[in-house]
């Protein structure tokens, strides 16, 4: 276990998200990201409020994570959503590994993904032995 995740090799980075999602819950791997990807927290509903979900928005893509339904990815140009598609459980990795992989092609952060998600899959590993 003395090799890093390759940050710039997608399936690599779905593989160990896809991993660490069913070990350990999507929410766990949320919150995990949350150091490598623009997260705009979300709030919930209220009393003559309406919830706003949290989002994670990478170029024109967002993915909405809302807390009663399934998240749903966006296509946004200038603020207005112009298209809403459902994510399943089985595609959330998937997705996120190309926002993740999106994002780090115009931050740079390569190797703070690499540690990150070498310890999602070594504590996945860990976890299974």
């Amino acid at each position: 276990m003395n090799d890093f995740v390759d940050a710039r090799d997608s399936s690599a980075v779905e593989q160990v998200l896809a991993q660490a999602c069913t070990a350990l819950g999507s929410a766990a791997v949320l919150a995990q990201l949350t150091s490598l990807l623009p997260v705009e927290l979300g709030r919930p509903r209220g009393l003559l409020r309406a919830e706003r979900p949290t989002r994670i928005t990478v170029g024109e893509e967002a993915l909405a994570l809302f807390t009663d339904r399934a998240p749903q990815l966006q296509h946004v140009v200038g603020g207005v959503v112009l298209s809403n598609d459902t994510v399943s459980p089985m595609a959330l990795p998937g997705v996120l590994a190309a926002l993740v992989v999106r994002a780090l092609s115009s931050s740079g952060r390569y190797d703070d993904a690499a540690v990150l998600l070498t310890s999602l899959r070594d504590a996945v590993q860990a976890g299974g032995s």
